[in-house]
């Protein structure tokens, strides 16, 4: 269950973890290395319970569970948080909290994780529909880079 704007938790809900938008694919380093990227964002409001301060703070609390830093500093690396349960789906683990939140992502995203390729996590504080299209997932990346609304991590398999 989501929890109202009096709640202020720093451990993840379960009904957090489970709302969290995902998005996975693939990049290429500057030194041309394959990388994995994951995104977690917010959904949008659902509620009158959820404004954009409520949402921010409980994204400030998955990015504390998960130890991100901000864009303007390396990223951190946050150990291994990641394990294949399918050939399809990962499960992410977060400090302080049971739960883990179930990935959906490509064959080749996968076989790459379980080869030992990076992951770049980045989590964002700002909301995205979970039905967004990939041209709406790149104009949200420019948008909450440029207000420096995103939050970083370095993971790989567990």
């Amino acid at each position: 269950m989501l929890m109202p704007a009096s709640a202020k938790s720093s451990i993840p809900t379960a009904g957090l973890i489970a709302s969290l938008v995902t998005t996975t694919w693939l990049d290429t380093t500057p030194n041309g290395a394959t990388l994995c990227c994951l995104l977690l964002v917010p959904q949008p409001p659902r509620s009158t319970y959820e404004t954009t301060v409520v949402i921010e703070q409980r994204m400030r609390a998955v990015a504390d569970a998960l130890r991100l830093g901000p864009a303007t500093a390396p990223p951190p690396d946050i150990g291994p948080r990641l394990r294949q349960i399918t050939p399809t789906e990962v499960a992410l683990r977060f400090d302080g909290t049971p739960y883990r939140k179930r990935i959906p992502s490509g064959r080749p995203w996968t076989l790459l994780l379980g080869q030992g390729t990076p992951v770049a996590l980045v989590l964002g504080l700002d909301p995205l529909s979970r039905s967004a299209t990939t041209a709406e997932i790149d104009a949200y990346l420019n948008r909450v880079t440029l207000r420096q609304r995103l939050l970083f991590g370095h993971t790989q398999s567990e």
